[in-house]
């Protein structure tokens, strides 16, 4: 298995994500789950606001298998589909909308990247929890938010995780 770096990360968020997102339209159907396009960009700013702790969930992995877990941050695996994190509403409903549209949605997540990498430059060394990986530094979080804003794209076909070096995750 190959492994996943930083800088594999950082080129998707600097060079690739803005063209991606603006391949979104509100009437995509994604092809697994029930987010709409604008729900989805909300989870994935959702995402960045838990890694700055501005909420917070506990740990649901057990201690002794987060190695296991958090070998998977640094594989080329890509995440599996239909994870029900514990802190989303039950799968078949979704949050509302905190946005007016996908257009206001893609603007507030350009918004919460950039509050994040202020987070990080004001933090350095921050560790912060992650619902399934425990404890994670600013580089752990950068390979999990590639892996879930890819595994979301992928969700509405606008991008695969191979084409991102990826790997698929395995059939159940």
């Amino acid at each position: 298995m190959q492994e996943l770096t930083l800088a594999h990360a950082n080129v998707f968020f600097e060079n690739q994500l803005d063209r991606l997102l603006k391949k979104l339209t509100p009437g995509a159907k994604a092809h697994w789950g029930n987010l709409t396009p604008q729900h989805m960009v909300e989870h994935l700013t959702w995402a960045i606001d838990g890694a700055m702790e501005r909420w917070k969930t506990p740990v649901i992995t057990p201690a002794d298998r987060l190695p296991q877990f958090r070998r998977f941050l640094t594989s080329n695996m890509a995440m599996r589909h239909h994870f029900q994190h514990p802190a989303m509403p039950p799968e078949g409903e979704l949050p509302p909308l905190r946005t007016p549209s996908l257009e206001a949605a893609i603007v507030e997540y350009w918004q919460r990247w950039d509050d994040f990498n202020v987070y990080c430059a004001a933090n350095p060394g921050m560790t912060t929890n992650h619902v399934v990986f425990g404890p994670l530094n600013e580089e752990e979080w950068r390979l999990i938010h590639f892996k879930h804003v890819v595994h979301h794209l992928s969700q509405f076909g606008v991008t695969t995780v191979e084409e991102h070096g990826l790997m698929p995750p395995p059939a159940k």
